[in-house]
This record gives structure tokens, sequence and C-alpha cells, in this order.
């Protein structure tokens, strides 16, 4: 029997069986979705998340979802980032490790919620001294921090996107008007973590709570007064308890840096990542703007709810700042004895504030 006919006829069925798998493989392979055949495929944005500490209400929100819109906007929709407000991804405090471990991959926050990782930071805001407005803390923040590698350290792991400032805090009493240093005598008072020794030296018994509790705690006379942002007077409503707001005494601010997860970061396309170093300094400008703009409705917002603005004699805001001083070279102490260099971020602080013309 002949078996070269058959053989050449399982050969040829082989033969075919290939080419019709690769016709099939072919076929199978399907555009991308938004895509049509001979069209590109619409490519996926990049998501990033946004982890803040405030609430929707908030101005650093409001100018936060303006750079989002920029980004997108400047990317050509290649970058779509979503915020989340206040406790919705993470816990306040944990911004900065939210950001650094990556669960988030831009996050906005105080320095003051992680006051043990930047100690030298917060201490460049509470040691702040006539400063009038947040743009200008913000300005004499970024340079310190240029010219201090002991300041930069504290961000590592994150990619520091551009930086903040609360305008000076102010001090609000429930029922008694404050016109010098010791009417605050005896006082009890709410005071930033970290800030219990300035309200000793003024001779106020400070208390240590959440910023949410503040409303309450002035309603029940828990407290008889707060020290913290201006703005708290209209976006917590604090006005409406508050008779008296002390709002020059141009001190203590509230750095806040905004950063992205390094790994985030590098992975970003070369044109992405110059989109964020291009915006920078707008959207520093931006977010300072925007609490230079909510103290102005603050005031309104208090004035309106019968809270009446106290300025205090210019002399007497510099005998503040005198008592003050010994508590922010006591803090640089303590860090010192932890191995800080706080004594070399305080002179290079104090020679900045005598280039700005506030020394």
């Amino acid at each position: 029997m002949n078996r070269r006919p058959a053989l050449r006829l399982i050969v040829m069925i082989c033969l075919a069986s290939m080419l019709l798998g690769a016709v099939g493989c072919q076929s199978s392979s399907q555009p991308a979705p938004g895509g049509t055949e001979g069209t590109p495929a619409v490519e996926k944005p990049i998501e990033l998340r946004f982890t803040t500490v405030v609430t929707t209400l908030h101005p650093n929100y409001r100018a936060w979802s303006q750079v989002a819109d920029e980004v997108n906007k400047r990317t050509n929709g290649k970058v779509k980032i979503t915020l989340y407000p206040s406790g919705t991804l993470n816990a306040p405090n944990e911004t900065f490790n939210a950001v650094k471990s990556g669960l988030a991959d831009i996050g906005g926050a105080p320095v003051g919620y992680s006051a043990t990782i930047m100690p030298l930071n917060k201490l460049v805001g509470d040691a702040m001294l006539g400063v009038p407005s947040a743009s200008e803390a913000a300005k004499i923040w970024s340079e310190a921090f240029a010219s201090l590698p002991e300041l930069q350290q504290e961000f590592e792991g994150v990619h520091l996107l551009w930086m903040a400032a609360t305008t000076p805090l102010c001090l609000g009493t429930r029922d008694k008007k404050i016109g010098k240093l010791e009417d605050l005598r005896g006082l009890t008072l709410r005071f930033p973590p970290g800030l219990e020794p300035l309200a000793k030296k003024w001779g106020a018994n400070p208390v240590n709570m959440p910023i949410a509790d503040i409303y309450e705690a002035l309603q029940k006379g828990t407290v008889q007064g707060f020290y913290g942002g201006a703005e708290m007077l209209q976006s917590m409503r604090l006005a409406e308890l508050t008779k008296y707001a002390v709002g020059n005494l141009n001190m203590v601010y509230g750095l806040s840096w905004i950063g992205m997860n390094n790994k985030t970061w590098e992975s970003l396309p070369p044109d992405v990542q110059q989109v964020f170093n291009d915006i920078r300094d707008w959207a520093q400008e931006v977010t300072v703007a925007a609490f230079d703009q909510s103290e102005r409705e603050a005031r309104e917002f208090a004035a309106a709810q019968g809270c009446e603005m106290v300025e205090l004699d210019s002399a007497e805001v510099q005998r503040i700042h005198e008592v003050s001083r010994p508590v922010f070279r006591q803090i640089a102490e303590t860090l010192e004895g932890q191995g800080k260099p706080a004594k070399k971020v305080l002179e290079a602080l104090d020679q900045l504030l005598a280039k700005h013309g506030y020394k």
C-alpha cells in the first residue's frame, strides 16, 4: 500500500489548522475601548488619588480642585486627579504616611499633623513672628526650605510639589475682650498641639482637643476661647460663640505641604512631570491666596455675627512677641537634645525675617 498520499493529506490538514488558528488569533485582537479598526485607541488616563485633611468647604479644597482641573487641562486629559476630603481615604494625622506608603498618590496637610516626623519644619511655622499674610509666610518657609537640607530631609520618601501657609493664628474669646497680655491670665483656651508652653507663658490654661470639638467646648464653657486659624470663625461657625477675636498677633502659622508618592512621581511620563513642575509657583499662589481670601471672608462673617475684631496696639504686639521668643528657644533646646539641629533652623529663620523686614 502506498502511504505517501495519506501522509501528504495529514500534513495539509495540519497546515490548514495552523493557518485557521493564526487567522482566529488575528481576528480576536480587537481595538481598545474607544477606538475603532483603523483609528488609534483612546489612552486610559493616569488616575491619581489626592488625600486632604480638609472638608469640601475649606478654601484649600477649593484651591486644590482648581489645581486638579488645571493639570487635567494642561495634559489634555492624560491625568485625572480625584480629591478625597478629610477622613475619606485615611485619618488626617496619617496623611504623610498615606502618601509615603502609596495609599494615596498625592496628599496635602499641615506639618503639625506630622509633628513627630517633621518637627523642624513645624518649628519654622511656630517661631515665625511679625509676618502679616499667608503668602509672605509661605515665601519665607520656601526660602528656608531651599537653603536647609535638614528641613528637606524630613520629607524623605515624598516628592514635594508645592508649599503653603495659613494666615497668622487669631485669638478668639467667648466673653472677655483682650487688650493686653495680662488679660489672658487664667483663661482656659484651646491651643494647637505642641504650643501648650506658649499658652502657659501667656498665663493661660491650655487645652488640647480636636478642632471639630471646639464649637461644643465653647458652647458648654469647657473652654473660654481658642487660638487657631481665623478662617475657623466662618468655616466652623465659631464666630457664633465668640464675642471677640484678636486678629493682629502676627505669629504662629500652619505651614502646609503638598506632595506626591516618590514611586508615583517616578512612574509619570516626563511631559506630565513637566506640567507639575510648570505649575508649582502658580499652585502655591492659588493655595495661599485662598487662605488670605478666607480670612477676609471670615472677618466679614464674624462682624455679621456680632464678633468684634480686636486690633492690639503695635507696641503690645511687640511685647507679646518678646515674651514668646524664649518659648521657641526652649522648644529648640528640647529638639537639640533629640539630635535635631533646631538652633541652626532658628538662626536661619531669624536671618530671613530680618531680610524681609520683619525684625
